[in-house]
C-alpha cells in the first residue's frame, strides 16, 4: 500500500473535521432556521464524507474486509444523504 494512495483520505479527514468545526462555530452565531440547516449539513458532511474517508483508511490499511466496507461506506452515504435532504426541506418550510 503506497501512501499516495491513502493521502486522498487523509487530507478528506482533516479538510471536512476543519470543516465542521467551523461551521459549528457559525451555526451557533447565526441560530434560527439557518443554525438548524447549518447543523443538519454538518452532520451530512460527518457520515458522508469524515466516517467514509475513515473507513476507506482502515480498509486500505486491511483493518476491515473490503465485503463489509462497501456495506458500510454505502450506509454512511445513505445515511449522510438523509441529513442533506433533511436539511433542504427545514431550508424549504422556512420560506414557505
Amino acid at each position: 500500500m503506497e501512501f499516495s494512495e491513502i493521502l486522498p483520505n487523509i487530507v478528506a479527514l482533516i479538510g471536512t473535521f476543519i470543516t465542521m468545526i467551523v461551521l459549528s462555530l457559525v451555526a451557533t452565531k447565526i441560530g434560527g432556521v439557518l443554525g438548524k440547516m447549518v447543523k443538519l449539513l454538518i452532520v451530512g458532511i460527518f457520515f458522508s464524507v469524515f466516517l467514509h474517508s475513515g473507513f476507506e483508511v482502515a480498509g486500505a490499511y486491511h483493518m476491515i474486509n473490503e465485503e463489509a466496507l462497501m456495506r458500510v461506506m454505502g450506509g454512511l452515504l445513505t445515511i449522510g444523504s438523509i441529513f442533506f435532504i433533511y436539511a433542504g426541506l427545514v431550508g424549504l418550510k422556512a420560506l414557505k
